[in-house]
């Protein structure tokens, strides 16, 4: 038997426990299950066609990290001058999951028309305007793309230059501009 799959029927009876912090780790864990492919479907319809889909992709396995890695009830930054301290909320992995489930017939679909009718739809359902500056929890569609928008990916792409806003450079080099970019992001 692989390890794998022991740790997968150990995720599936965690979540049929009482035990409320082990049922979260457990839909955390799973995520996004089955529904992999259409993560993946997904982030190549609303992120730039410059990624490509192998770009696009790893966006979509870079997402499932932050999901199966986020732990509800960690302290949030605060920001400078900000006394007050915030914690996370619950797991949106849960909600995730359901909205894959709802999209994929529609995201499997060869007609753009009924893909992008399908994303439409569930954003007006869920009242969802604008993209957060974050992913807040709302929408899988909208958390994967504020996901996205927000990095240094995203930043090096837009100024096609290879800036890597999160990363320091050091001071050697520091007097020359960003290499440009050569690629997908």
């Amino acid at each position: 038997m692989k390890r794998r799959t022991l740790l997968g029927w150990f995720a599936t009876a965690a979540g049929t426990l009482p035990f409320p912090f082990l049922r979260i780790w457990a839909q955390t864990a799973g995520f996004p299950g089955q529904h992999a492919g259409t993560l993946r479907q997904l982030a190549k319809l609303v992120l730039p066609t410059e990624l490509g889909r192998e770009g696009t992709d790893r966006i979509a396995e870079k997402f499932e990290h932050w999901v199966r890695d986020y732990r509800p009830g960690a302290e949030v930054e605060h920001g400078y001058g900000h006394t007050r301290l915030r914690a996370k909320p619950r797991s949106p992995a849960a909600a995730y999951l359901v909205q894959l489930e709802s999209l994929s017939d529609a995201l499997s679909n060869s007609d753009p028309a009924v893909r992008h009718n399908a994303i439409e739809t569930a954003l007006d359902a869920a009242s969802i305007k604008d993209l957060p500056a974050s992913p807040d929890g709302r929408h899988i569609v909208t958390d994967l793309m504020s996901f996205y928008f927000q990095s240094s990916d995203a930043n090096d792409l837009c100024y096609k230059a290879e800036i890597h806003r999160d990363g320091c450079r050091g001071l050697e080099g520091s007097d020359s501009p960003p290499r440009r970019f050569k690629g997908s992001a």
